[in-house]
Formats: structure tokens, sequence, C-alpha cells
């Protein structure tokens, strides 16, 4: 699946771009905001192995990680959240013009209605983000063992940790102004 990564660098707007594999905050700077190369080598010898890649994403030689082709440019903050498929991207970093870079994890949570969303929760390094990779699992472990309904999960994911910083809700309402609530601590 690889690491699927939307990158928001701050540009008058944001300019939406795609990381696929492998991609550490610390690597977008002034002098590589494109990243540097990502650690594909091994998808291509493994995908060399069982199918013919000519053509294709994995034939291409790539120096960055980032794709320096945007998605999408001119953007609101709103709109790259809106952007952010839980299902499909493991994460949203956002560049700002001096080149620090916040870091969500995308979760896939039920609404109360049943339908899926997500949220963007912020996290601070790798054994943070594993911790709340883990924390996620264990919680949906305990609604699936123990019969809680679907949105236990995004009721816990509210009162997860006061100081975690921000949390924001992808709400696929086009009536709301905001992509969700944003909530610092």
């Amino acid at each position: 699946m690889g690491h699927r990564v939307l990158v928001a660098y701050d540009r008058d707007g944001y300019d939406c771009h795609y990381a696929h594999w492998g991609l550490a905050p610390d690597d977008i700077t002034p002098e590589t905001p494109f990243g540097g190369p990502p650690d594909d080598a091994w998808a291509a010898d493994r995908a060399a192995d069982l199918l013919d890649p000519q053509g294709g994403r994995l034939d291409e030689a790539h120096d960055q990680a980032v794709d320096p082709d945007p998605i999408a440019t001119g953007l609101t903050f709103a709109e790259v959240c809106r952007r952010v498929d839980p299902l499909e991207h493991e994460a949203l970093f956002v560049v700002d013009p001096e080149f620090a870079v916040r870091t969500y994890l995308a979760f896939p949570v039920e609404r109360g209605d049943g339908r899926p969303t997500g949220a963007l929760v912020g996290y601070d390094g790798r054994r943070d983000a594993a911790y709340l990779r883990g924390w996620l699992a264990g919680a949906r472990a305990v609604r699936d063992t123990s019969g809680l309904d679907g949105p236990a999960v995004a009721r816990a994911l509210r009162w997860l940790d006061a100081d975690r910083g921000t949390v924001v809700w992808l709400v696929e309402d086009s009536a709301s102004t905001a992509a969700a609530g944003e909530r610092d601590a």
C-alpha cells in the first residue's frame, strides 16, 4: 500500500501535493522542499518480480519523495481537509512558509448515522504516531467485542488526550464552511 501522505504547502492558499513512499516530516526543508529520495527501491524490486511495471509509477525514477506537480493549488485549509480520504491517506503534512511541518494522522471513524468519516489527529514524531495507531486499534477492538455502537470510537477520540493538540473532524456537509471543528488544546 505504501505510506500515502498529502502534503499541503502554505503559499498564499495551500498547494496540495502527493507523496507515496516513506516521507518523514524532517525531510521537508528549504533546501529539500519536496523531501529527499523516497524509500521505494524495495517496492520496485519486488514489483519487478511480480509484474511488468513498464510505464507505471514504479518504473519512474524519483529523486524527491513528494511529487513536485501539485494536485491542486490555492486551496483553503477546509478544502485541503476535504481532499483527505482516511481510507486512502495515512497522513496530512501541512508545511508553513518557513518549512515548519504540522503532522496529522488520518483516522477513519463512523459518524452517529453510521456513515464513515474521519479525523485528523495531530502527532509528534514516530513514537507518538505508533501510540495513536495502537490506540485506534485498541479502541476498535473494545468497540467490536463489547457491542458498543459505531460512533463510540469517535466519542472516545474526542477525549483521547487534552494535551494532544489539534483534532480536525472531517465533515462531508457541503453546508459546512469549515472542514470540521478544529480543536486546539
